[in-house]
Order: structure tokens, then C-alpha cells, then sequence
């Protein structure tokens, strides 16, 4: 299906949001008849239509997918006409693979094993997943206001994943279907990969960035892009170990002492890289995008060193290989996320972190060009992670 250029659509943005409203509120009537619910505002996503609901003053969150497409995708016509998508949607619903479908096992499976506390599911309906509103802050939000303590927040997420992460833990998740299209590889591939890739990539950040920057953005993601998809070799094949699939500082809550995980996505993996590259790779985005320029030396200092100790926590004979995975799976994400939000069309509405990255598109599209760089030179180990460390903070200082 050939795509609009980026900020056109061709689903309606208003009929796929009423469509998506009416779905929650329909499957919410027919999950708790007679109660009192009120539908709260579209939350910001470029996934799934997220909203709140209130039900009987209980604070609950309503998902609803399309397609197990983005709304970027839908929007932009990656999914064909908004009569198209009508009439695949409800047997998609009822289908054995709908993703919300998989993500409500996930917290069940979770929960009942208790190695990982998750946000409660209290009902699917239709292809709508409720779950309990979590307390607390996000590690998104603690890490803005605590910059300084970065690299400790990050060693606590790491340290409650652990479980996951090892041979016993893909053991305990053996019965789950995986959302292995939310993996960072097969993003990046869906994107970059096939004829309609070219034209994907030259018309980012159409209606969201200056043309002049625009222009240097496309030209820099380009040439990034084009290393990434020679560097998909060091991406080992999927083996034995489970990862949490989706895991960004937006996706962790502080409540109290202890840390509460939401939106999994639980994949196969050769080893935690996937979730280690997500996690630090999201986190350096917030920095590189906060207004401060200490709180952004601090983030940055605080990721570094959190990976430099997971390097050196790593068997000698295998650190090389697995941190250049990680470094390439960490660009990989970066590039996917920058993309989504400058191809977003004008009517989705980003959170407060994806504007940000929109406003630094092009600081961020030089990191991963020239990060990109050194990751086809012949450097590894500890000495590559030094020297990409040293070109991230050099380019965000140039171009800030």
C-alpha cells in the first residue's frame, strides 16, 4: 500500500477517534451494565487509542488497537482507505492474534507468576483492554526531576528485570504468545526495508519541522539508516531468554519503594540487549531533549555509566559482540521513534517527550548519523562504548 507524504492522511482522523470511543464506551457498557462510566480524553499515543474511564469512581485506562498498526500507520493509509480498515477491524477483533488480546495475557501471566509487579487487567471486551490507573510517577517524570540520580534509577529497573531475563525466566513465560511486531528490529525493518522506504524516509518531518531543517534531518536519518541496515548482522538470532518488549521510562512507575511495569510487550530474545537498548536509548532521548543543559550532561553521564558497568558485567569472552547489539538496537529504536514522530499526521497528538523530540529532530538525526559511523569502524568493546559516548556528547553540544 503506497503511503501519503508525511503530515497527509488518508483515514479521517476524527472517524478513526469517534470509531475508537465508541468501541471503549460500547465494551465498557457491556463489561459493567448499570455502572456509572464516563469517558475521559484521548491520551496522547501513536500506537493505540488510549483513553481513561471512570467506572463507578474507579480510575481505570481503556486501549484500543487497529490492525496491530500504529495510528500513524492507519492515519497515513498504511492499512488502505478508512473503508478498508472498517471491514478488516472486526474480524481482527475476533481474532486469535489481536495484540490487546496478547497484552492482557501478558499482565495475567505476569501477575500470577509475581516475578514483576504490572499495572492490574480488569477486563478485554471487543478488543478494548482495561487496566487499573498505577500510582506513583513515571521513570520518565523522575528522571527529569532527578537527573543526578539517573544512573541508579536505571540499575533499579535492570535489577527487577532480572527474573526475566534469565534462562529460567523465558522458562515461566513459555506459554505466552510474544508481540514480536513491537520488537525494535522488526520496526525498523517495516519501515526501512521494501520499495516504499525512499519515499518514507524523504518526505519525514513534511508539516512538523522547517524546511531547511528538514532537508538536514532527512539527509542524516538517510545515511544512518543505510549503515543500520548493513549492521543487522550483529543483531543475534532469537533464542532462549524473554524480554519485556517495550520497555521506555514512560512504561515504569515509582509506587512508593517499588517499581510497577504497564504496556508489556514479551518477546523472545538472544538476551536482555533489546530491553537494555530501549531503556538507556530512551532515557539519553530525554536528556538530549531536556531545556537544561546540566540536567542533559547528567542524564547522558548517568546512562553511560549504567552501560559501562553492564559491559563489564558481561562474560570477556562475548562483551564485544553484545554491546555493539546493544548500540545497534539502541540507534535502531531512536531512529524508529524520530521517524514515527515526524511522519505523525498533524491531527495525532504526541505527549509532551515526542514534541520535544520533534523540536530536536535535528540534533538527534546527527547523533545517529555519526554514532552510526563509528559503529562500521573496526572499534569494539568498552573502547567503542568510549567513543561513542565521547561523539553523543560532543554532537549535542555542537548543534545545542
Amino acid at each position: 500500500m503506497t503511503l501519503t507524504r508525511s503530515g497527509a492522511t488518508v483515514v479521517p482522523a476524527p472517524l478513526l477517534y469517534e470509531a475508537s470511543r465508541r468501541a471503549i464506551a460500547q465494551a465498557t457498557k457491556n463489561l459493567w451494565p448499570g455502572r456509572a462510566a464516563v469517558l475521559g480524553p484521548q491520551r496522547p499515543s501513536v500506537t493505540s487509542y488510549v483513553c481513561q474511564v471512570q467506572v463507578d469512581g474507579q480510575q481505570l485506562y481503556a486501549k484500543y488497537g487497529w490492525l496491530s498498526a500504529s495510528l500513524v500507520s492507519i492515519l497515513r493509509g498504511a492499512r488502505g482507505t478508512w473503508a478498508e480498515v472498517l471491514d478488516a477491524q472486526e474480524p481482527y477483533v475476533k481474532s486469535a492474534d489481536l495484540l490487546t488480546r496478547r497484552e492482557h495475557q501478558h499482565l495475567e501471566f505476569l501477575r500470577e507468576l509475581g516475578r514483576l509487579r504490572v499495572c492490574e487487567p480488569v477486563g478485554l471486551h471487543d478488543g478494548v483492554l482495561f487496566t487499573r490507573a498505577v500510582a506513583g510517577m513515571t521513570l520518565a517524570d523522575e528522571l527529569t526531576a532527578r537527573p543526578w540520580d539517573t544512573e541508579a534509577l536505571l540499575d533499579s529497573v535492570l535489577l527487577c528485570l532480572g527474573e526475566l531475563h534469565c534462562e529460567a525466566g523465558a522458562g515461566y513465560l513459555r506459554g505466552a504468545w510474544p508481540i514480536a511486531e513491537r520488537g525494535i528490529v522488526d520496526v525498523f525493518a517495516r519501515k526501512f526495508r521494501g520499495p516504499d522506504a525512499p519515499r518514507y524516509v524523504a518526505d519525514l518531518g513534511r508539516g512538523r519541522i522547517l524546511e531547511d531543517d528538514r532537508a538536514a534531518v532527512v539527509d542524516l536519518l538517510g545515511n544512518a539508516v543505510r549503515r543500520l541496515l548493513r549492521l543487522t548482522g550483529a543483531i543475534r538470532p532469537r533464542q532462549r531468554t524473554a524480554v519485556f518488549g517495550d520497555l521506555k521510562p514512560e512504561h515504569v512507575y515509582l509506587t512508593g519503594p517499588r517499581l510497577t511495569f504497564i504496556d508489556p510487550a514479551l518477546q523472545w530474545a538472544a538476551g536482555p540487549e533489546p530491553d537494555v537498548a530501549k531503556l538507556f536509548g530512551r532515557t539519553l532521548l530525554l536528556g538530549l531533549c531536556h531545556n537544561e543543559l546540566r540536567a542533559e550532561r547528567q542524564i547522558t553521564e548517568g546512562v553511560g555509566s549504567a552501560l559501562s558497568r553492564h559491559g563489564r558485567d558481561l562474560r570477556a569472552c562475548d562483551r564485544a559482540g553484545r554491546l555493539r547489539e546493544v548500540m545497534v538496537l539502541w540507534l535502531m529504536d531512536t531512529v524508529n521513534i524520530l521517524s514515527t514522530c515526524l511522519s505523525a499526521p498533524a491531527g495525532l497528538p504526541l505527549t509532551g517527550s515526542q514534541q520535544a523530540l520533534v523540536s530536536q529532530a535535528r540534533r538527534i538525526a546527527a547523533v545517529a548519523e555519526r554514532v552510526s559511523g563509528l559503529l562500521v569502524g573496526s572499534a569494539s568493546g568498552l573502547s567503542l562504548l568510549d567513543a561513542v559516548y565521547h561523539e553523543v556528547e560532543h554532537t549535542a553540544l555542537d548543534l545545542r
